[in-house]
């Protein structure tokens, strides 16, 4: 009951996953990130513990595709699941489980992978895509460029939205965004767990994390 994407940015080095439901708190059950290894997210009947296994298959060298295939060996009820990896380098994949609630499905591009169940219709995944592909190079040092990656996220889950979004209407909305190459803490990591709007109060928690971050750069250059 969620839209959800992963994506890189190889010029920036950074790596993100955003998600919107109608579902109390998604951000919480929905998405994972291990910096230096990948992005991942497990949706509609969630079972959350299928994130630290394909983010374990990931950082043990197995490619998304291969791990997603294991989804079926790990949870006797897969295929009410529905789940993407997107590793810090290689292909993505996802898997929508046959008895996901419809509209369901996902689609795997260069650099990003986005899925989405309980949506209003097919439009929603491809108005996403199309918002990604207008993401301009993003310059600044790496806090900024963070937030302006989950920026750009928070957008596409907009453009997701206008296009249909979760059929049920709206609740909450997450991003979070590490570097690709190395093992630092998250860059960016927030949450909107319970909003009558949320993606416009996500992307206002972008903005106040992008102030934060500014004046913590200018309080050590004075």
């Amino acid at each position: 009951m969620t839209f959800t994407v992963l994506a890189r940015d190889r010029n920036s080095g950074l790596l993100g996953a955003a998600t919107a439901s109608r579902s109390l708190a998604a951000g919480n059950a929905v998405l994972a990130i291990r910096p230096g290894v990948g992005a991942v997210a497990s949706q509609a009947w969630t079972n959350r513990s299928l994130r630290g296994l394909l983010l374990d298959e990931l950082a043990a060298g197995t490619s998304a595709p291969d791990a997603v295939e294991r989804i079926p060996a790990w949870d006797e009820r897969a295929e009410l699941r529905q789940v993407a990896a997107l590793p810090a380098t290689g292909s993505g994949a996802a898997r929508s489980g046959r008895d996901v609630t419809e509209w369901a499905g996902h689609i795997v591009g260069t650099d990003i992978v986005v899925a989405g169940n309980f949506l209003s219709g097919p439009g929603v995944l491809p108005a996403m895509i199309a918002r990604l592909a207008q993401i301009p190079e993003i310059d600044g040092g790496d806090p900024e460029r963070a937030v302006l990656f989950a920026r750009e996220l928070v957008a596409a889950l907009t453009s997701g939205e206008r296009a249909g979004g979760d059929a049920r209407g709206r609740q909450s909305a997450a991003v979070l965004v590490a570097a690709v190459d190395h093992t630092d803490d998250l860059s960016v990591d927030l949450r909107v767990d319970d909003h009558l709007d949320p993606l416009p109060e996500l992307t206002r928690l972008v903005a106040l994390r992008g102030l934060d971050l500014a004046e913590r750069i200018s309080a050590r250059t004075e």
